[in-house]
């Protein structure tokens, strides 16, 4: 079923007093931001970094266009995601260098980013990512958090419960649970409340709650203020 953005937004007051967000791993125009704002979404978040295998990582492509008309459309509470090649079959670029080369995109385009946000998730179908078995997956996100902590990027992490389980072989498994969650599970309930805590994390400060909008160019999600 696709929830038209309003109709979402207004579902439950309940959650009138957390930020609503959208957030796109596609080419995004500025008239989708604009009707989104006027809906009521007021966050961003923007693929920043796409796993690309057959690059072995690569900037975005749609990354920078979408930022522009994120920001034209009047939405400046940005942030970014990094889904970071990664993968034993594949010849991925240094965590670091992945890190370096978005980050050169953000100074040459002045752009002005909240958070990035790490995304781990199972790709068996086209990248054959997280592929080093359990604890080998878990050294290789363990490689990612040193190059985040060099890099100088505020970050998080994005995941669901299913997704970590299946790259780290338990929910029960802890990389870096100090640092914010932004999880993903799909039933409409605009909430934060962790249901199924995992990672060490008992509580998030965003949540994707569903991936269907009316204009399909969007996941829709809240977040604390």
């Amino acid at each position: 079923m696709i929830f038209p953005l309003v109709w979402v937004f207004l579902l439950n007051n309940v959650a009138s007093a957390l930020l609503h967000g959208v957030d796109s791993s596609g080419s995004v125009s500025q008239v989708n931001y604009e009707t989104a704002k006027q809906e009521g979404f007021e966050k961003v978040v923007i693929r920043g970094y796409s796993e690309a295998c057959e690059s072995g990582g690569l900037v975005d492509p749609n990354f920078v266009s979408s930022y522009i008309n994120a920001r034209a459309a009047g939405l400046t509470n940005i942030d970014i995601y990094w889904f970071p090649c990664s993968g034993a079959s594949n010849r991925c670029k240094s965590y670091a260098t992945q890190l370096q080369e978005l980050g050169a995109t953000m100074t040459a385009n002045k752009m002005n980013i909240t958070t990035l946000w790490v995304d781990i998730e199972n790709d068996p179908t086209f990248c054959h990512n997280w592929n080093y078995g359990t604890s080998g997956n878990l050294a290789e996100a363990r490689k990612m958090l040193g190059a985040l902590k060099a890099s100088g990027f505020k970050y998080g992490w994005h995941s669901s419960p299913g997704e970590w389980a299946t790259v780290f072989g338990s929910r029960s498994v802890v990389l870096d649970n100090a640092a914010p969650l932004w999880f993903a599970t799909y039933d409409n309930v605009q909430s934060l409340t962790l249901a199924t805590p995992f990672g060490g994390w008992t509580t998030a400060v965003g949540k994707q709650y569903t991936d269907k909008s009316a204009s399909r160019k969007f996941d829709l999600n809240v977040f604390a203020y």
